[in-house]
């Protein structure tokens, strides 16, 4: 009288196979991607970079005209342009008013506050001179 382990095997089995099949777990990225490397990514992302484009595939398809290399910089700089254009449309629209610092002004006084003639400063008086 043996011991019948025929459902128990099925399972264990199933298990075996479901940790052998499944993927690697990776980590994600949590930082998001700042406005500079977004743009930086944009600008080769058709055309490519300088060592994507120096591989013998590279060096091939370049030899035979494929892909053309001024359409993919047309098309890396319209997507530049897209990028550009919905940034600033995000900054812009968020607030009736843009609101900058306000930079310091050398025009603070004016001709009417100076001190009078009786005693002016050195440098501040107008000379007018006749021809």
């Amino acid at each position: 009288m043996g011991i019948q382990l025929n459902h128990i095997s099925g399972l264990v089995l199933a298990a075996l196979a479901a940790a052998v099949i499944a993927p690697a777990g990776h980590a994600q990225d949590t930082a998001p991607a700042t406005i500079p490397d977004a743009l930086e990514d944009l600008s080769t992302t058709y055309s490519g970079d300088h060592f994507q484009n120096r591989t013998i595939t590279g060096q091939a398809k370049r030899l035979f005209g494929f892909p053309f290399p001024e359409r993919g910089l047309e098309w890396d700089a319209n997507a530049i342009t897209a990028a550009v254009d919905d940034i600033m449309l995000l900054q812009n629209t968020s607030d009736p008013t843009i609101r900058v610092p306000d930079l310091a002004t050398p025009y603070s006084s004016s001709l009417l506050t100076m001190p009078s003639s009786t005693n002016p400063y050195v440098g501040s008086e107008f000379i007018f001179e006749n021809f």
